[in-house]
């Protein structure tokens, strides 16, 4: 909000300038891609907010709800031996979509809680991480450029290192139309990168974990 994230409010006890407005969004498919049980890694969180911070967050909940508490309300803790449950959802959903707030109301929705501990977005409109349809486009893996912040590597023939190869192999030229300096009003920029659209279909993974067994 106003350039800055919401949780920073949140930390810093910021009134909010005004209140977080809802926006349309489309869940064009929501479905449990694996149900783990308790056979995996994830804990409860282990973190622990202080009387001050507690404080802050009241003082910026309040700005939008006069009667907004934080109240600890302990299911599980770092020395809990119980597991909890986690699953992994697959969701394709529209631009401007949270993930997270979804995980959070679907968990309220079951009469428990519920945030997300890893989360993959492996489409944006056209450009994904597997290319399955007609027009896909896909992405430089992360770790091509991880690898390259550790050792470029030799260059082939033409000069090109394995991460260069890599990112020219998927690169796509675009054409936009000319602008000038009078075409651009002021406050504005003008660019010829082409980036997905906003409001294009976006696919993500997310591995959810319940704090309450169901």
């Amino acid at each position: 909000m106003d350039g800055k994230p919401l949780y920073e409010y949140a930390r810093s006890g910021t009134p909010l300038p005004r209140k977080i407005e809802k926006r349309p969004v489309t869940i064009h498919s929501l479905e449990i891609e694996k149900w783990l049980g308790s056979d995996h890694e994830f804990r409860y969180p282990e973190q622990v907010l202080s009387e001050a911070q507690k404080q802050a967050l009241e003082k910026t909940l309040r700005s939008v709800q006069e009667d907004a508490r934080v109240v600890d309300e302990p299911e599980g803790s770092a020395e809990d031996d119980r597991t909890p449950t986690a699953f992994v959802l697959r969701m394709k959903v529209s631009g401007g979509t949270y993930v997270r707030s979804i995980v959070h109301d679907l968990g309220h929705a079951v009469g428990s809680a519920a945030h997300v501990v890893t989360l993959t977005r492996s489409r944006q409109g056209r450009f994904t991480l597997e290319p399955t349809e007609e027009g896909d486009k896909g992405c430089v893996p992360w770790d091509v450029f991880k690898a390259a912040t550790e050792g470029v590597g030799p260059a082939d023939e033409d000069g090109r290192t394995a991460w260069e190869r890599e990112v020219l192999e998927k690169f796509e030229a675009v054409d936009t139309p000319v602008t000038t300096a009078s075409d651009t009003k002021p406050g504005q920029t003008s660019s010829s990168a082409a980036p997905p659209s906003l409001t294009s279909p976006s696919t993500s993974s997310s591995h959810v974990e319940l704090h309450q067994n169901l």
